[in-house]
């Protein structure tokens, strides 16, 4: 194996250390879901409102639609930003780039989170995958076009092959 190929293995994202910054994540949305939900479950004893009708369905609904809402939220508005991530995969310098290796747009980035969830739920071992793929790639990644790499690493081997576009090496 030459320098050139393990460089190009080092960019990627590998399985453990994306269970590493998936779990990250987990813990920050499961304290946001907490901070919000709590603070929705308290407004109506606060204002002194008998939780009858719209309020006791929503109170019903909520922890539902809090678990649909808010991780879909912090998943594509972080990947889809300047940042390129979320703070999990911050933790550890990785990224969230298109096929071309730019950041994604707002849809994409649903795409990929919508992928995730669906996938997620029909086959629970599915982030096994990015375990045995050359691009380190799960389904919602394969499915999305997308990867997730090393930003510092991608660094590294642009500035030791400035001839070869970035896209072209780590999309082959």
């Amino acid at each position: 194996m030459t320098a050139t190929s393990d460089s190009v293995r080092k960019i990627y994202g590998g399985f453990w250390v994306r269970t590493a910054a998936f779990i990250i994540d987990l813990i920050i949305v499961f304290a946001i879901i907490l901070l919000v939900g709590g603070t929705f479950s308290v407004i109506p004893v606060l204002l002194d409102i008998e939780e009858t009708g719209f309020i006791l369905e929503f109170l019903i609904w909520m922890p539902l639609i809090l678990w649909l809402v808010l991780p879909w939220l912090y998943c594509v508005f972080l990947e889809s930003s300047k940042v390129q991530a979320t703070p999990g995969k911050l933790v550890f310098s990785l990224v969230v780039v298109n096929s071309k290796g730019n950041r994604l747009g707002f849809l994409h980035a649903s795409g990929r989170y919508w992928i995730k969830v669906i996938s997620f739920i029909l086959i629970h071992i599915i982030y096994i995958v990015v375990a045995f793929t050359a691009k380190k790639q799960g389904v919602h990644d394969l499915c999305a076009n997308t990867l997730v790499v090393n930003k510092k690493e991608l660094r590294r081997y642009e500035q030791d092959s400035p001839l070869q576009p970035v896209a072209s090496n780590i999309t082959n």
